[in-house]
């Protein structure tokens, strides 16, 4: 079993033992007839092209490759796989079962929180709906809906892929439409403005096995931004066209925890068009130009006795040149230090680094109750190349927080999450002396 040989015999043959030595004999098992009971939409022909390169890719039968193939149907959304294995009519032939059921195809969930800002409302209210397997290709169809409180803001987002090989390597398309409208301090400028993305992408599943998941992406991108101040007669326009490469996975490194990775490299190529005069513009203004950021995550939860748990994170990106607003790190927010919000702070270059410490409490029937305590800590450089820099601007910043959080959450149901946060250290210039964060999730 551990050189992969999964159904394999030994057997002792009738023989002359010369100077102490045995022959034993190994029939490494193969694979004869492979049985697909499809009661799902999933087309039989993917099925087979996936049994084709994992299971019967080799002589005999791998167990390496059999768990893939489980793992690889286990991907796919809206239906429920299992794999037997029972001796064929010859000897050493084993015959593989593949047993497919239809599972839930549909999915929505909505979602209430409060990581917006004062600028296009605090709250927002978000819509999804996802739909499995409707051409029978592991496809996978996703809406969301956005709004903030004031409607000052909103975003649709559409998404569609679908398998194209027995590898499970996926092609899908995405499209995004985002509208806002500045008021509070912003408001006596009559600010407004709209983003689109199209964009097409490959995911591949380089790595599947028990305790090591990795994939890889390909993704191109296509973006259009316009911003007007109407009360100056100011307008903005962008052109932001992205190819990016990337990793991204799990490993299961150490008994009783799991390590979170992604890294992904984006190529960047941009325009820009503005009536405004030119002796208002920056001095790093230029119409075109490319630029180039890598980013990272890095994270490890280790389970521990008496139901906790301790985790440990680092995040960050790395510039080639000075980006615009949109290609810029976010320090603040709930994914970063989380005693400021999302857009206190945004860098060329950042890094966050955070730890928590969890514990589970089981409550109700199915439900669990998750408390913490963590801190984050985010440091960078708001602007990568400082030449034209003026030396009254402080381009190292560092953020410190520290809070609680706790969540009620039972999967596939709802989630209700709660987290106050505190800066700590040095505070940054206009900030609130403490964040609350807030969201509730229902999913149907």
């Amino acid at each position: 079993r551990d050189n992969n040989y999964l159904v394999a015999k030994a057997f002792i043959p009738p023989q002359e033992i010369n100077n102490g030595e045995l022959q034993i004999f190994v029939i490494k098992g193969s694979l004869d007839q492979v049985v697909v009971r499809n009661g799902s939409r999933l087309k039989e022909d993917l099925v087979m092209r996936m049994v084709n390169t994992t299971v019967k890719s080799h002589s005999y039968l791998v167990k390496n490759e059999l768990e893939k193939l489980a793992l690889l149907l286990n991907d796919i959304k809206g239906i429920t796989s299992a794999l037997s294995l029972k001796a064929g009519q010859n000897t050493g032939k084993t015959d593989l079962t593949v047993n497919l059921k239809d599972n839930k195809r549909w999915g929505g969930y909505i979602s209430i929180d409060n990581q917006g800002n004062d600028n296009t409302g605090k709250y927002r209210t978000t819509l999804g709906n996802k739909i499995y397997n409707l051409v029978g290709l592991g496809d996978e169809l996703h809406f969301d809906v956005l709004a903030s409180n004031t409607f000052d803001l909103y975003n649709l987002r559409a998404d569609y892929s679908f398998i194209i090989d027995g590898y499970g390597t996926r092609v899908g398309v995405n499209s995004n439409y985002l509208k806002y409208k500045l008021g509070a301090n912003f408001k006596d400028l009559n600010a407004q403005g709209s983003t689109y993305n199209l964009g097409g992408y490959i995911t591949h599943p380089t790595i599947r096995t028990a305790s090591l998941r990795l994939d890889s992406k390909l993704a191109f991108n296509h973006q259009k931004l316009s911003d007007e101040q109407k009360s100056v007669d100011l307008q903005q326009k962008r052109k932001v066209n992205t190819t990016s490469i990337g990793v991204s996975g799990s490993w299961n490194s150490i008994k009783e925890g799991v390590t979170y990775f992604s890294f992904n490299t984006i190529f960047g190529k941009e325009s820009h068009s503005t009536n405004e005069k030119k002796h208002y513009l920056s001095e790093n203004y230029q119409p075109k130009r490319t630029f180039t950021t890598f980013n990272y995550s890095l994270s490890h939860e280790q389970f521990l006795p008496k139901s906790f748990s301790i985790t440990f994170a680092v995040s960050g990106q790395f510039a080639d040149k000075n980006l615009d607003s949109g290609n810029k790190f976010l320090l603040g927010g709930l994914s970063g230090v989380k005693g400021y919000q999302a857009g206190t702070v945004s860098v060329d270059e950042g890094h966050i680094i955070q730890a928590e410490l969890k514990h589970y409490l089981p409550v109700f029937s199915q439900s669990m109750l998750v408390s913490s305590l963590f801190y984050d800590e985010g440091f960078g450089k708001q602007y990568k190349n400082t030449e034209k820099l003026s030396e009254s601007v402080e381009n190292k910043v560092r953020l410190k927080s520290i809070g609680v959080g706790l969540n009620l959450i039972e999967p596939n149901h709802y989630s209700i999450n709660f987290a106050y946060a505190k800066p700590i250290g040095k505070k940054y210039n206009n900030v609130d002396k403490n964040q609350f964060w807030l969201s509730a999730i229902k999913t149907f």
